[in-house]
């Protein structure tokens, strides 16, 4: 089982350390990064397991992805939601549109959406911004400014 090193980021309105990170996992081609918007403990409580079966949408708070690639898997973006069906449309409507070269490859409103990109063509910059400013259109409950990014990297 491969072991990882976890780092916490705490990011607000500076998204060097995000665009780094994402750059270093790019670069190395291991590891992943989930990415979630401040909110409320609260507003965090989804209903138990069960009820979660016969819904048709994601988490309230939404979960950013970044699964970095290799030679033989693309690279992925993923954001999971409970924002419902016409999650690309909302996101379409507040001008967060992934870039021209990413295929997408799901929009389901349980499983969330996904795009993958070539992983030489891993744009850091693109991967931070559509997972920042996607999260928040996505959510269903407020947030409270900033996010929380973490970051797993392959022990070497």
């Amino acid at each position: 089982m491969a072991r990882h090193d976890i780092e916490i980021l705490h990011v607000d309105d500076d998204h060097g350390s995000l665009v780094d990170a994402v750059a270093v996992l790019a670069s190395e081609g291991g590891g992943w990064m989930n990415v979630e918007p401040g909110v409320d403990d609260e507003h965090r409580v989804e209903p138990p397991g069960m009820f979660t079966w016969f819904t048709a949408r994601g988490p309230k708070v939404p979960v950013g992805t970044f699964v970095p690639g290799s030679e033989r898997e693309p690279a992925s973006v993923g954001l999971s939601h409970g924002a419902g069906r016409d999650a690309g449309e909302r996101l379409a409507d507040a001008g967060v549109v992934a870039p021209a070269d990413w295929a997408a490859r799901q929009d389901h409103p349980k499983r969330g959406m996904v795009w993958e990109v070539h992983p030489q063509r891993v744009d850091a910059e693109a991967v931070v911004r559509l997972l920042l400013e996607g999260t928040i259109v996505l959510a269903t409950v407020p947030t409270t400014g900033g996010w929380v990014a973490t970051v797993h990297r392959p022990r070497r």
